[in-house]
């Protein structure tokens, strides 16, 4: 655990540098937050394309599956890109500027409680933080900690379970693909509007071979896809929030055929990289065709939340944001992680008064955590069922949760409080 939350300073200080640290308490003036309305667009494309001067960019994918034989899997698939070479680092720092990769995933089988779980840096992140971590320790000398990250990083490996991408990673515009490494890509199918393949494994890995196919009209979230911390555009977000998704999966006992639903995300620009915030999110299905993304930023100094914000999204693609938005926790649902020692908290009842929508949302298993290079070294990422009343009428759905920066103080110590907004 040490050895993370030192590396992840290291990372983040660098991604962070040339634009300094985020206002965690920044928030957008009352008269313009009121719920905005956009008209549908069915055809419209769903934009994959990469950035080059932005500070951090992703593509995420989840999605619930179930196999021919009857199982129920779950699996998330986040390929990061960090930095440029004009903006990730600062002017007048040491450090050599270049572009690096990072990819999580993790398949869960929810019918026998196993969560398989990923992580892999290419060599430019490697060496981005040799760089880093040895400045670190030229500063402070006698720190035992630093010392074995800058030896582990010298042998050219990165903390346990991170392992190295051996090929260089290639992100492309026309057609869209992603690729880091051999056996994992995400990438624009031809000839098919908002269809994507994802193969995600390796030898000895959980791996998957999956088509998603859109069935949506892009949601443009916050209503205009503006989510930065500091500057509302500094951070674009659009989501494919409802997939059709086909193809195989394999735990280990040979590939199966597996259908269901997933969810696409693309994020891009240089907030939500900073070491002083970190979330809540939910990207929600349910079985009425609405799905609804929702998020709230939190302080990591203060435990204070902020930024509460939600996008609906009906089945005929018509989109409706709020940020009137009511979070409760029951303290009786906090998980402690037997790996980490961080504490989450799995039960919440999410309200928008708003929309008259209250979700109930747990985890269909606790132990869905994931391992990560940042953020003290691991994040809440996982499968749930949600019970919702809409209108009072009840409607099942399902989600995936992600809940980050759990092992700062100051949110350690709000978990003691049922209520927050």
């Amino acid at each position: 655990m040490a050895r993370f939350v030192v590396f992840s300073v290291a990372l983040l200080a660098v991604a962070c540098a040339a634009f300094g640290q985020t206002s965690a308490d920044s928030t957008v003036p009352a008269a313009q937050i009121s719920p905005t309305y956009l008209s549908s667009t069915p055809a419209a494309i769903f934009p994959v394309a990469p950035h080059n001067d932005v500070t951090i960019e992703w593509w995420y994918l989840n999605a619930n599956l179930h196999t021919s034989s009857g199982r129920h899997l779950a699996l998330i698939g986040s390929f990061f890109r960090f930095g440029n070479a004009s903006g990730m680092i600062a002017k007048d720092s040491k450090i050599k500027a270049q572009q690096s990769h990072y990819l999580i995933y993790a398949i869960t089988d929810i019918d026998t409680k196993k969560h398989y779980t990923y992580s892999f840096g290419d060599r430019n992140t490697l060496e981005l933080l040799q760089q880093a971590t040895t400045m670190a320790l030229e500063a402070n000398p006698d720190n035992a900690r630093l010392a074995n990250l800058v030896s582990l990083l010298d042998q050219g490996q990165f903390p346990a379970p991170t392992r190295l991408i051996g090929r260089p990673c290639v992100v492309q515009s026309m057609p869209f693909s992603a690729s880091y490494g051999p056996f994992n890509s995400v990438a624009a199918v031809a000839g098919a509007q908002n269809t994507f393949a994802l193969r995600l494994g390796g030898a000895g890995n959980a791996m998957a071979n999956l088509t998603f196919t859109g069935l949506k009209t892009p949601m443009l979230v916050n209503g205009n896809g503006n989510t930065g911390l500091r500057v509302r555009s500094d951070m674009k977000y659009v989501s494919l929030t409802r997939d059709r998704v086909e193809g195989t999966v394999d735990t280990g006992s040979g590939a199966q055929q597996a259908t269901g639903e997933g969810w696409f995300d693309h994020q891009w620009g240089n907030s939500w990289t900073t070491q002083s915030a970190g979330w809540d999110w939910w990207g929600v299905q349910l079985a009425n065709g609405t799905d609804i993304l929702f998020f709230r930023q939190l302080n990591l100094k203060t435990g204070k939340p902020f930024f509460p914000c939600a996008t609906f999204e009906d089945s005929s693609g018509y989109q409706v944001t709020t940020h009137n938005i009511q979070f409760k926790t029951d303290v009786s649902s906090i998980w402690k992680s037997p790996t980490t020692g961080v504490s989450y908290p799995l039960k919440w009842t999410v309200t928008f008064p708003d929309q008259h929508v209250t979700l109930n949302i747990s985890p269909y298993m606790s132990d869905q955590e994931m391992p990560v290079l940042a953020n003290g070294g691991a994040i809440w990422e996982g499968a749930c069922p949600v019970d919702s009343y809409v209108n009072g009428v009840s409607v099942p759905g399902v989600a995936y949760m992600e809940l980050v920066g759990y092992n700062s103080p100051a949110i350690r110590a709000s978990l003691s409080s049922p209520t927050s907004n």
